[in-house]
């Protein structure tokens, strides 16, 4: 006669295959994510590209910038302004295309996602005005760009590419820690002026980003100085 298995035996496999179960999840999530890092990475890369198209058309200018505070450096469409700013003018330039690229794929707030309905695409006048839209990546607080550049004075120009060769031009929000969070958690992935982009630790920048707060719109001097001695920081990784 064949003999069956017992139901003890069944309950030994059961937990033999859990147990497998358990030990090779996390090495499967860490391998997408780092799948997902080096999509990002390479999404930085051909956003160097539309940098670079964007300067060779306005004199070796780009918007590296910030509006109001140095925080809010992600921006494409503002609702209040009705206009496009910062990333917007490159979308206005139609060097961002679908947009698809400019969002990274680890990113689980759908404001800072691709076409959600938190952060809807396409933005503003090509979609719905009334909605703001957020760039996946954050700009270079460089300088303050204000929302109508025609209305700068005359000697305002956009930071010039060359400058910033060998320094961080755009990378993964991290304006708050709570940015970091909610992508790769470990660290932030950033574009360098010469094209090269490349992954950096969060311990390189932790120092100040613990101590930023949610992303404010009030100025606030202390703050806007840890942002900038952050993005220093990132300048030497």
């Amino acid at each position: 006669m064949r003999r069956g298995f017992s139901l003890v035996e069944l309950l030994v496999a059961i937990g033999i295959i859990a147990v497998l179960i358990a030990i090779l999840l996390p090495t499967l999530s860490r391998a997408r994510e780092q799948a997902r890092r080096a999509q990002c990475l390479s999404n930085l890369r051909q956003v160097h590209a539309a940098f670079l198209f964007y300067a060779n058309t306005s004199g070796d200018q780009i918007p590296i910038g910030f509006r109001r505070t140095k925080q809010f450096n992600s921006l494409i469409w503002s609702n209040t302004a009705n206009r496009f700013v910062l990333w917007g003018l490159m979308y206005q330039s139609r060097f961002l295309g679908d947009g698809r690229t400019f969002y990274c794929p680890s990113e689980v707030n759908p404001r800072f996602s691709h076409a959600t309905a938190e952060n809807p695409w396409p933005p503003g006048t090509d979609g719905n005005p009334s909605r703001l839209v957020q760039c996946g990546y954050a700009l270079r607080p460089e300088v303050e760009l204000v929302d109508d550049l025609t209305a700068a004075p005359a000697a305002f120009r956009m930071p010039r590419l060359i400058r910033f060769r060998n320094a961080a031009i755009a990378s993964d929000l991290s304006s708050s820690p709570t940015r970091v969070r909610t992508r790769h958690v470990a660290g932030v992935n950033t574009l360098f002026g010469h094209g090269g982009a490349r992954w950096i630790d969060r311990r390189a920048i932790e120092p100040m980003l613990s101590q930023l707060p949610e992303p404010v719109a009030t100025f606030d001097p202390v703050i806007d100085n840890r942002v900038s001695e952050l993005w220093r920081a990132l300048d030497r990784e």
